[in-house]
């Protein structure tokens, strides 16, 4: 199936498109077969972020400037984000 840009369309092929769309016939539909099913909710089943351990808790904490522009840094350069750099760091800190 040929994927469309409505970004890249002009008003005359959307309303074109609007007015096919409206007037599909959906009356002879079918349910979906097994393998769609379960492709469909492999599909549902990939969203969010994976979870690690026990779960993820979100909290707010208080950083100095300077070390948190520090810390951003340091993720930009290793490819982390900021909430990895501030695992590793509770990591160490905890495995001491």
């Amino acid at each position: 199936m040929k994927r469309i840009n409505p970004d890249k369309m002009s008003k005359a092929e959307l309303d074109r498109l609007s007015v096919e769309a409206e007037a599909m016939d959906y009356q002879n539909t079918r349910p979906l077969t097994a393998e769609a099913r379960r492709a469909l909710a492999r599909a549902a089943a990939k969203g969010g972020r994976p979870r690690i351990g026990a779960g993820a808790k979100r909290i707010n904490i208080t950083v100095e400037r300077v070390l948190l522009d520090k810390t951003d840094a340091y993720a930009r350069k290793h490819g982390l984000s900021r909430a990895a750099v501030v695992a590793q760091g509770l990591n160490k800190v905890v495995a001491a």
